[in-house]
């Protein structure tokens, strides 16, 4: 059985990994994209040989020729396009963070719930090898009892005051959306669920978005994870980090995949690195749920468990300011 999908939104992470990765499933087909600039899209639809082309987002969803629809637009398109394709009958991926608030996401859920079409979220690091070691370590007791865990990343690019993703009403937050959102969906995989989140975010003087979010969070285990989240800095690590009472498990390049173990047993570092398109593997995923009836890895709950804590964050932050 081949998924025959669209893709909604041909701009930087479509264009990076997306279309490679469903063009190179070998039970998906890129049957139709859509964007609303038309030269962009049809230089887009030659690059991946795409048979159909459309500037709306209705036509697209209208396809009977289409079984799933990958959604790579703003966060603030998130909730609608989903229930549009929804309503289609189309199976939904949707890129992350799953949408503006935890509001849109239940929408989104209901949404798909009711069409009984599956839905997923984007949060592909989930599938990294590394990742999935660091589970292991935890699991087997090699950390011993585990304490914390730990993530600081930053994206280097100053963005201009237009872009989506340093304007609220368009992506909803800063880095923390951005890129912490990530972050704490690994959280959420390796620790469970949070029972307390402390916040601060510092406004940028550029955007009305932060550049920088720092967070405290308390896990329903008693574990605490602590992310630092920036935008604009020139050589922040992309760490990743859990300790425990036996020993500690550190990557300082997530993408990269080394992992440094240190226990009373001595130091040692293994290799792990992702797949060279970090898509494939979410793309693999959500067509196999697809043809095997089942929900995907990242299903909408998941989604919305780092919109929750981002939305607490926001929240906190705001709330805990001096005056």
């Amino acid at each position: 059985m081949t998924i025959r999908w669209g893709l909604l939104g041909c701009g930087d992470i479509a264009s990076k990994r997306v279309a490679d990765a469903i063009v190179a499933d070998e039970r998906s087909e890129l049957a139709a994209a859509c964007r609303r600039t038309e030269h962009l899209l049809q230089a887009f639809g030659e690059r991946f040989n795409i048979p159909t082309l459309t500037t709306s987002a209705k036509e697209l969803f209208a396809r009977e020729d289409l079984d799933a629809i990958y959604i790579a637009t703003p966060v603030y398109r998130h909730c609608a396009q989903t229930i549009a394709a929804a309503e289609a009958g189309k199976h939904v991926l949707v890129e992350k963070p799953m949408a503006y608030s935890p509001a849109e996401c239940q929408r989104m859920i209901a949404a798909c719930s009711t069409s009984k079409v599956i839905l997923g979220v984007a949060y592909y690091r989930r599938f990294y090898p590394v990742v999935l070691r660091l589970a292991e370590l935890i699991a087997d007791g090699t950390l011993g009892r585990p304490l914390s865990i730990l993530a600081t990343t930053g994206n280097s690019t100053r963005f201009p005051t237009e872009d989506w993703r340093v304007v609220k009403a368009l992506g909803g937050g800063g880095p923390l959306m951005d890129i912490g959102s990530h972050r704490l969906d690994l959280f959420l995989q390796l620790f469970g669920r949070p029972r307390h989140v402390q916040a601060t975010c510092a406004p940028s003087p550029e955007h009305d978005t932060e550049d920088m979010a720092s967070l405290l969070i308390e896990f329903e285990n008693r574990c605490h994870g602590m992310l630092q989240c920036y935008f604009g800095t020139v050589d922040t690590p992309d760490r990743l980090e859990v300790i425990g009472t036996d020993g500690r498990a550190t990557t300082e390049d997530l993408n990269g995949g080394d992992l440094t173990i240190i226990t009373a047993q001595g130091r040692r570092t293994e290799s792990h690195p992702p797949h060279a398109n970090l898509h494939a593997p979410l793309i693999s995923d959500f067509t196999d749920a697809i043809v095997s009836g089942r929900p995907p890895t990242v299903t909408g709950e998941i989604g919305m468990a780092t919109n929750d804590i981002m939305a607490i964050a926001y929240r906190e932050s705001t709330d805990n300011r001096v005056r």
